[in-house]
C-alpha cells in the first residue's frame, strides 16, 4: 500500500495544481485543487480560490496516522483518502463561513468563532463528471475534455473576464447561449459533441482571450474587437 501511495502521489504532483502529503509516518492523503474524484471537499462561502481556510482539520486513519492542517489554501481544497482504511475528521472552525463536504453532506458554512467536532468518514467518492447538466455547453474551473480555454493575462484566477461570448449552432442561430463578465469557474468550456458551433466575441479589455484548438484568439485587444470561429466537432 506504501507503495502504490508513493505512486500516486509522485503522479498528482506533476500536476501544477495539485500536492500530496505523505511519509513513512503519516497517513496517505493526496489534495488538488483539480481533481477527477475527491472524498472531502473544503469551501470558503466568501471566496472560492482562498488564500487561507481559518480552520484546522486533523485526519486519523485507522493505522493510527495523523495530519493536520491549518490555514491552508484553495489548493488544498479536494482531499483523496486510502480507500482501504478507515478515516476520522476533527475540525475546528475560526471563521463564519468556511466548512467542508463529506458525500452530500454539508459541514459548516454557519459557524460561530471557535466551533469544532469530530466525525467518522464514510469515504464517499465524488467525480468530477458527475453531473445532472442536460445543457449542451458546460463550464468547469479544471481542464477536463475541453474545447474552448478562456484566458486573462493580468489574473488566472481571473474574478470578471471583460469580455461576451455567445455560442449556438451552426444550422440554428435563433438558439443562443451568452454569456458575459464570468469567472475563472467558467474557465473550460465543454461543448456537445457531433455537432457544428458558432461563438462570436467580444473583447472589453486588452489582454484577455481564449484558446481553440491550439490556436490563440486576442490577447491584444484594442475595446471592442471582435469575431467569429466556427467549431466542428463533427
Amino acid at each position: 500500500m506504501r507503495l502504490v501511495t508513493s505512486i500516486l502521489c509522485i503522479a498528482i504532483m506533476s500536476t501544477a495544481l495539485s500536492g500530496c502529503i505523505w511519509d513513512e509516518d503519516g497517513p496517505p492523503i493526496l489534495f488538488s485543487e483539480c481533481p477527477s474524484s475527491w472524498h472531502v471537499e473544503f469551501f470558503d462561502l466568501s471566496n472560492n480560490d482562498f488564500n487561507s481556510w481559518d480552520g484546522i482539520v486533523e485526519f486519523t486513519d485507522s493505522d493510527g496516522n495523523t495530519e493536520v492542517l491549518e490555514s491552508f489554501s484553495s489548493n488544498k481544497k479536494y482531499v483523496t483518502l486510502d480507500d482501504s482504511l478507515t478515516w476520522s475528521l476533527k475540525y475546528t472552525f475560526f471563521e463564519g463561513d468556511i466548512g467542508f463536504i463529506v458525500g452530500d453532506t454539508v459541514y459548516g458554512g454557519d459557524n460561530r468563532d471557535g466551533e469544532s467536532g469530530t466525525i467518522e468518514l464514510d469515504l464517499v467518492r465524488k467525480f468530477a463528471d458527475d453531473t445532472d447538466n442536460e445543457e449542451p455547453i458546460s463550464f468547469n474551473r479544471c481542464p477536463n475534455n475541453w474545447h474552448i480555454k478562456f484566458v486573462d493575462q493580468s489574473n488566472d484566477d481571473f474574478g470578471s473576464w471583460g469580455g461576451e461570448v455567445v455560442f449556438y449552432e451552426a444550422d440554428n442561430d435563433e438558439e443562443t447561449y451568452s454569456f458575459e463578465d464570468f469567472s475563472s469557474e467558467m474557465k473550460y468550456v465543454t461543448l456537445e459533441d457531433s455537432k457544428v458551433w458558432k461563438m462570436r466575441y467580444t473583447f472589453y479589455e486588452s489582454d484577455i482571450g481564449f484558446v481553440y484548438n491550439g490556436k490563440s484568439y486576442g490577447l491584444d485587444n484594442e475595446y471592442g474587437d471582435s469575431g467569429e470561429i466556427t467549431i466542428d466537432l463533427r
